[in-house]
């Protein structure tokens, strides 16, 4: 019989089980998913509080997530050592993707698929200027999603918008948006444009014996941005948890 183990290429691919690694899953096929259930535009709250529920339910599970971090139809979750499942990618990756995918899809009652892929990290500050990275993403997708819905509301179709789109600038979206909206994009709801954290916390419980810590999960809908020192120190705190 042939050795059929043996043409399992990638299931012996690893990372190191003794530093943290990001995990990030991201939806397929989202734009039609929205459309057919007819998703608020640009923005629909049921969407991300789905997604933010994913992390917070494995966190509460056991499941070693640092924090996560997630907009528009992706998360990174970020976990500590030791590595699951001895660092197999293969397993990391089909496992947190599989998860997110039958969550969202109980939640909505249709199913819906995530990918995912690893990026490793050697430290707290390539994790800082990762999640920096993202959140500037979060933002870019923001000013786009809105001048995508005022051109559509202009009367242009979703393939015309995004040609009439293609290649302009951030000033030029925010002009686009205040001119046909009346919306000035830096001011929308801190979760659109930053995205949304989900973190774990230390909260002080009284006992009989005295105060006591416990950890607990919270989603955080304001996360400060992470570029400024502010949201550095936010994120090495996180990170230190």
């Amino acid at each position: 019989m042939i050795d059929w183990k043996s043409r399992e290429i990638f299931s012996g691919l690893k990372v190191p089980q003794d530093i943290p690694i990001v995990v990030r899953v991201d939806g397929w096929r989202f734009r039609k998913f929205s459309m057919e259930l007819e998703l608020e535009k640009p923005f629909d709250r049921r969407l991300i509080e789905a997604l933010a529920n994913i992390p917070l339910k494995l966190i509460e599970g056991g499941f070693p997530i640092l924090l996560a971090y997630t907009f528009s139809d992706e998360i990174s979750f970020v976990l500590h050592p030791p590595i699951p499942w001895e660092g197999r990618v293969e397993k990391l990756v089909s496992i947190l993707a599989s998860y997110s995918s039958g969550h969202l899809s109980s939640t909505f009652g249709r199913p819906l698929s995530f990918d995912g892929r690893i990026i490793l990290v050697r430290s707290k500050e390539e994790i800082i200027d990762y999640l920096t990275w993202r959140q500037s993403e979060a933002w870019r997708n923001t000013i786009n999603s809105y001048a995508l819905k005022a051109l559509e509301e202009d009367g242009y179709t979703l393939k015309e918008a995004s040609e009439i789109l293609k290649g302009a600038k951030s000033k030029e979206l925010h002009e686009i948006v205040f001119n046909k909206l009346g919306i000035n994009v830096a001011k929308v709801p801190a979760w659109q444009r930053r995205g949304v954290i989900v973190k774990r916390v230390e909260v002080i419980k009284e006992s009989r014996a005295g105060p006591v810590i416990r950890r607990r999960t919270r989603i955080d809908w304001e996360p400060p941005l992470f570029s400024t020192p502010e949201g550095r120190e936010y994120l090495l705190d996180l990170l230190s948890t």
